[in-house]
Order: structure tokens, then sequence, then C-alpha cells
């Protein structure tokens, strides 16, 4: 009868009564850094928690960081960019023993110029003004500013998105606020229970963080020192499951049937950076992705100029979002190349805007861009596949009315060529311009199913044309991050070892 039971569905199966489950306690348990209670870029700026148990399994998914973030300058206020407290983070990553175990480079860009506005709509956005700082359709303005109403809401809200671009009124002069965000790296964001006790003791799983300068992370009211951004109080809030003594040993018995080893499998980050060098004649060019890995999922890339040459005089980084601002460098065409393969074999079309007459000549491409960073997303099929993205927000200039001026004033220059900062502390449409591209091979049979750089050592490089009006007046930086699978090995001896 059991054989039966187990070879039915579970829809009809009316044998199958009980969930399956095991006698656990479930409870929360906040782990502080072990390296300092107050950190900022001039002083302490690495923060390092250990999260260790000798009876408790870890759920990645009920867990999360809390930090008390303060403004200690005295007279200037702070606005945080898009992606709320990841933006705090220049790197991300975990180590276990010394041995680091996942890193995410470039973590604050990441999430403000990619993750955060391809993928969080306007529900999103008003979650984010509880927990990040982030304007949740709230006004611009009009009422006391104060820690309960950090954005001096009054009004009727946002005329075109649900954040005004560079408001410096979220936190005023030594004040602090609250705020907290889910541990990234991949170990932390799959679905199965991390098993602390099987983890040496004396060498405890670590979360690391290292703090951004204060002018990265969001925009001032006016030029401050080193120290103005400080963290208080961080801590790691952890859903400990609380399991019996049989129930370890059972993970130990599965060690052992597994060669040694318990196994969980998920994604993980890596970044490169490349430059565009500025084409004022357009053309091919070859941007440099190293990438090794036996299976990327996912490739994503943004272009963005943070020299500040073609600004205003006097124009400073910690006066615009410079980790979510970014161009499109009138790109009319773009693909990867690894070896001799390129994908997709037909390059996905982008903005250039000389190349064609008529209609067709304002933004030809940016819905199938568009397109394809939803696949990467894996969000294609969303009723909402691309986050805030909008005809006004997506690749465009913030400063001039949308569709105007395409070529050169959108290409991700922090200026315009005439001396005006095109990333202004009033403006109401938040410029971005990430992009993606899906690189899984969708292999059925394999466990590893993304595109394979590895196994021959095969040059890897991203091909941008650029249309014949020039990426713009600046040297552009060309950020790349791939997705691709990682698995964590739980040994016996109570270390764990990575493989991708």
């Amino acid at each position: 009868m059991a054989e039966v039971s187990r070879s039915i569905p579970q829809s009809i199966n009316y044998q199958d009564v009980l969930p399956v489950a095991v006698p656990a306690i479930a409870r929360r348990r906040r782990f502080y850094p072990q390296n300092g209670t107050v950190f900022n870029a001039l002083g302490t700026q690495e923060i390092r928690i250990q999260i260790e148990s000798v009876n408790s399994l870890l759920d990645p998914r009920a867990s999360y960081l809390e930090m008390f973030l303060f403004n200690t300058d005295l007279a200037q206020t702070f606005g945080m960019d898009l992606g709320g407290a990841h933006a705090l983070f220049d790197e991300v990553w975990v180590e276990q023993g010394g041995r680091v175990l996942a890193r995410e480079q470039a973590h604050n860009r990441l999430h403000a110029g990619v993750l955060s506005v391809a993928q969080v709509n306007d529900d999103g956005g008003f979650a984010e003004s509880v927990t990040a700082l982030q304007r949740g359709c709230n006004a611009a303005g009009g009422g006391a500013v104060n820690q309960v109403n950090p954005f001096g809401v009054g009004g009727n809200g946002d005329g075109y998105v649900n954040r005004n671009h560079n408001d410096v009124l979220q936190v005023p002069a030594n004040t602090g606020v609250r705020v907290t965000m889910a541990m990234p790296t991949g170990l932390f964001t799959q679905n199965k229970l991390i098993p602390l006790p099987l983890v040496d003791q004396s060498s405890p799983i670590t979360l690391c963080f290292r703090m951004a300068e204060p002018d990265v992370p969001g925009v001032w009211s006016a030029a401050i020192a080193a120290n103005a951004l400080e963290i208080r109080r961080i801590n790691y809030v952890a859903q400990l499951i609380e399991v019996g003594g049989d129930v370890l040993n059972q993970f130990r018995q599965m060690q052992g049937m597994g060669g040694g080893q318990l196994t969980i499998s998920s994604t993980d980050w890596e970044h490169s950076q490349g430059t565009l060098p500025t084409q004022l004649g357009g053309g091919e060019v070859i941007i440099r992705v190293p990438i090794r890995k036996r299976s990327v999922k996912s490739l994503f890339w943004q272009a963005n100029s943070q020299d500040l040459t073609n600004g205003a005089p006097g124009l400073l980084l910690s006066d615009l979002y410079n980790l979510s601002f970014g161009g499109n460098c009138n790109t009319v065409e773009w693909q990867l190349k690894v070896g001799s393969v390129v994908y997709p074999p037909t390059p996905v079309q982008g903005w250039g805007a000389t190349t064609l007459a008529g209609a067709e000549a304002l933004n030809p491409g940016r819905g199938e861009c568009a397109m394809e960073l939803a696949k990467a997303l894996g969000t294609l099929g969303f009723t909402n596949p691309t986050g805030r993205l909008s005809g006004i927000t997506y690749g465009v200039n913030n400063q001039l009315a949308p569709g105007l001026g395409q070529p050169a004033l959108a290409a991700g220059d922090n200026g315009d060529g005439a001396g005006a900062n095109i990333a202004t502390q009033s403006q109401q449409i938040a410029s971005v311009c990430p992009f993606g591209l899906d690189l899984d091979a969708f292999q059925q049979t394999a466990i590893e199913a993304g595109l394979d750089s590895e196994t021959l050592a095969q040059e890897t490089n991203l091909v941008l044309t650029v249309d014949n009006g020039g990426s713009g007046a600046e040297d552009k930086n060309i950020h790349t991050w791939i997705l691709f699978d990682q698995h964590y090995y739980f040994n016996a001896d109570g270390n764990i070892t990575i493989s991708n």
C-alpha cells in the first residue's frame, strides 16, 4: 500500500494526511559584530558578524540585517540613493575560517543601478519607504522633516515616479534612522535551512561588509567629511530552528552517504569593470569581461561616468545619485562574445538615433533592451516585468523633456556638455539604464545549465556598437556582473567548500 501511495499524485493521495515534520522550536536571535560597535569610512570601515549555533538551523529566508544609520554632520542633510541600505556597502562577502565563500563587489551599484530599478515596482516602493529610506509615492515636501516623517510629507505625491531624484531631505543633520536589508549573497538567498551545527564552531560563518565613502550612497546638501555617515548597532536578526540531537544525527548520516558532504546549491555574483573611451564618431567597442565560470546564468551591465569633467564647475559625487544613474552610450546594438561564439546570434538592438529616419529614429530598440533585461531577471512573464523602468526613466536624460536630445546627452555623462549637471537635486525623474542578457542553456539533464566559459578558458567580451552621434563627452565606466551557479559543500570536518 505504501508503494501505491507513492506512485499516485499528491492531489488524490488520501492516505497522505499529516505533513512531514520533525520536532523543532523557532526562535529569533540577534548576532552583533565582533570588531566594533560604530563604523564609518574614516575609522573602522569593515563590519564582521559571526553566525554560529550548536543545535539550530538558520532560515535565511526569514532573517535580515538591521542597523542604525546616523548622519554625524551638524549642518548638512542626506538622501539615500536607490537600493536602500544596500547602497551603503561597496563590497559584501561571506567567510569561514579566513576562506572567502562568496564575494559581491560593487554591491551597492548592482542593487541601485540594476536590481532595485528593474525589480521593485510601486508596491515594493511603499515597503522601501518604511525599511530603506526610499521614496514610496511620498510628496516632495511640505511637512516637518523629522525621524518619523523623514520625507517632509505634506503634498499630493510625486508627479512622475515614486521618488524625487537626488532628494537630500531624508536624514536631517545630526540625526539617525533605522534601516533594514536582506543578506544578499547566494548561501543566504536560497530555500534550504543552513545547518549551523555542522560548521566548525571555532570557524563560524562570518558576514562581512565594507562601507562606501559617504559621498557614494546618496546625496548631500553640501560637501561633507569622510566620517559623515556612521553605522551603529548593526546586527543580523536570525530566524533559528532548534532541532533535537536525533535530527542532527540524521544530517551526519546523510553527510556520510554523500561522501562526507551536504550540498546546498544556489547562485552568486561576480563583478568586473571596463572602460568605454569617448567615441565621438561611433563604431564598435570591445569591453573585456573576464568570466571564468562553468555555469553562467545571466549577464548584467551598466554604463556611467564619474569623472564629472562634463558637468558644472564644482560638481561633486555627493551632488547626485552616482550609483543608480546610468546612460545608454548611444549604443546601436550589443552582444556578448565567448570565444568565437556570440550571444545572442542576432545583436540586441539599442538606442542609436542617427542611423534611422522618421518615426523609427526615436529610441528604436529600447523595448528590446527592456525585454532582454526581464529575461535575464526571470520576470518576462510577470505583469510588471521591469519594475520602475518607464519611458521617462529608462536611458533618458532627466534634464530634458522625454524624447529630446538623445545623442550624447543621454549617454551617461554627469553633465550635458554645456556646464549643466544632468542629475540635479530637484529632478523628479531618476535616470537609470540597466542592461541584461539571459545565458541559460536550458539543458534539462544538467545540474549546471548556464554558459560554460571555464572549461576551455575562453576569452569573453562585451561588444558594443556606438552610433555615429558618439557615446558622450566623457569616458564611461562599464560595470558588468554575472550571475552563476555555485554549490556549497558542508564537509564532515566542519569546513565549507565551494564549486562554481
